[in-house]
């Protein structure tokens, strides 16, 4: 998580960097809006929740391919739009790695953001063959960049996502300069830390 915002902040204004990785174990993540207290509740006991940078829901990272996406934001591109950009890709490379999916188009009835990140679909969320959710992200806009933090819950190689990716947006970079690393680990405590964590 620290490491996603330090490329947020760090790269250049036309940066396109992507990173897929895993969770050393199980891991739980939350909204940067979300409270604490509802977060820990949603927890399995003796994790610890994450507050993310992004917005969204609870998200269980138990074998769940995660990923980040730092990009241009143009100024009159809505989240919505983002959202539909990255997820079609997605939905095109994972049905060529044989995952039945599709994207939801369904407007959601429910108010607000729901408290787990897979609870429910959101437009262009991508779905499998049974309708559950197996892709949903959040964003977070910082001048002219975004960073899209997502969990997809398929079987399918690093490879998928870069293409899927790659698909709408252009070849992404995977390569982490040492400076972001740096800032990375200079943020790593803050996100370690009970004031940002607990923070609401």
């Amino acid at each position: 998580m620290a490491l996603d915002e330090a490329v947020l902040l760090e790269s250049p204004p036309n940066a396109l960097v992507l990173r897929v990785y895993e969770w050393r174990g199980e891991a739980c993540t939350f909204g940067f809006s979300q409270r604490y207290a509802d977060a820990k509740a949603a927890c399995k006991k003796g994790i610890e929740p994450v507050r993310r940078a992004t917005g969204g829901g609870v998200v269980f990272h138990d074998g769940d391919v995660t990923f980040s996406l730092v990009f241009p934001w143009d100024r009159t591109c809505a989240p919505e739009t983002i959202y539909k950009n990255i997820h079609r890709g997605l939905h095109r490379t994972l049905k060529v790695h044989g995952v039945a999916n599709r994207l939801w188009s369904r407007e959601t009835n429910a108010g607000g953001v729901a408290m787990s990140c897979f609870a429910r679909a959101e437009k262009a969320d991508i779905v499998d063959a049974e309708d559950k959710k197996i892709l949903g992200g959040a964003l977070r806009k910082k001048g002219a960049k975004g960073l899209y933090q997502g969990s997809l819950r398929a079987d399918v190689p690093r490879e998928a996502v870069i293409g899927g990716i790659a698909h709408e947006f252009g070849r992404p970079s995977l390569e982490l300069r040492s400076s972001w690393l740096e800032a990375g680990a200079a943020l790593e405590a803050r996100y370690r830390s009970a004031e940002w964590n607990k923070r609401r």
